[in-house]
């Protein structure tokens, strides 16, 4: 397997981070701290979160167009190829 390139570790730890931050992180913090769900007089569930449901959705669609950026990166780079000494070098870069 290559090494993690500058997009990879880009894509999983900025990228990925967010999106477990607004899915899982917010995710527990409005099951633990978040109010009842009561029920109004017309029947209707009334959910009230702890963090707006907007800047979660926003956390998260930020994680995905990182990925979708690096993914699009990683398309118009090309593969990567073998070098002379056998490390993985980008397409761009000429042999010598």
């Amino acid at each position: 397997m290559s090494e993690l390139t500058t997009a990879d570790k880009i894509g999983m730890y900025v990228g990925g981070g967010l999106v477990v931050l607004g899915v899982v992180v917010i995710g527990l913090v409005d099951m633990l701290f978040g109010a009842g769900h009561p029920v109004n007089s017309e029947g209707a569930i009334e959910h009230a979160a702890v963090i707006a449901i907007d800047v979660r959705a926003t956390i998260i669609l930020l994680g995905l167009l990182i990925w979708g950026l690096v993914a699009v990166y990683k398309l118009v780079a090309g593969p990567e190829r073998a070098g002379p000494s056998g490390t993985a070098t980008s397409q761009t870069e000429t042999a010598d």
